[in-house]
């Protein structure tokens, strides 16, 4: 069930962890396993465990139409089950991000069933899309955290692929984003 805040509707880690496994389980049921990578909120919430809740799991689905479709079926039924967005507009779980892609899959775990496995895109590539998005607090305070879990990188490495990985759209001239890289730098590093 959805928790309100100010921001609106939210998902609590608690609630996301039984919609998660009850996933799992449908997919069990169907014989399929899946592999996904993910990002935004869901990082905060399940593997720094920063935030109190969130709206929605972005994920790449997976490229099989079949596959797909069926993930997209069990979504919609766990959210019908649960009380949690069940129309194609605005799921729960949803594949949103696939506009911009993930081009990156580490091996961090955020969620494991046997037959669902949520994994997180490089922490790069999410550094590069907070630095990108700096829409809020919270985005600074992800891309902190983000920064602080790269290990073994120059400054200008961990630029370098910032630029790589961020979002075509909306357009962010370079200069902007070298800035806000600094501020999330500064902030990190206290300098």
């Amino acid at each position: 069930m959805y928790q309100y805040s100010s921001t609106g509707k939210q998902i609590s880690i608690h609630t996301l962890t039984q919609a998660l496994k009850r996933l799992g389980d449908l997919l069990q049921k169907e014989n399929k396993r899946l592999e996904l990578t993910c990002c935004g909120g869901i990082i905060s919430l399940m593997y720094f465990h920063s935030r109190a809740m969130t709206q929605d799991v972005d994920a790449i689905f997976p490229a099989n139409p079949a596959n797909k479709q069926l993930l997209i079926k069990l979504i919609k039924q766990v959210g019908e089950e649960m009380g949690l967005a069940a129309d194609e507009k605005s799921l729960w779980f949803n594949d949103s991000v696939s506009f911009f892609g993930l081009e990156t899959t580490s091996n961090v775990i955020i969620f494991q069933h046997p037959f669902l496995v949520l994994k997180a895109a490089s922490w790069e590539e999410l550094l590069a899309h907070k630095v990108h998005a700096s829409r809020h607090d919270k985005d600074i305070q992800d891309a902190v955290r983000l920064l602080k879990e790269i290990k073994g990188k120059e400054k200008e490495q961990i630029y370098e692929a910032v630029k790589k990985y961020a979002p075509f759209t909306p357009h962010v001239p370079e200069p902007l984003l070298r800035k806000r890289f600094e501020g999330v730098w500064n902030i990190a590093f206290k300098k």
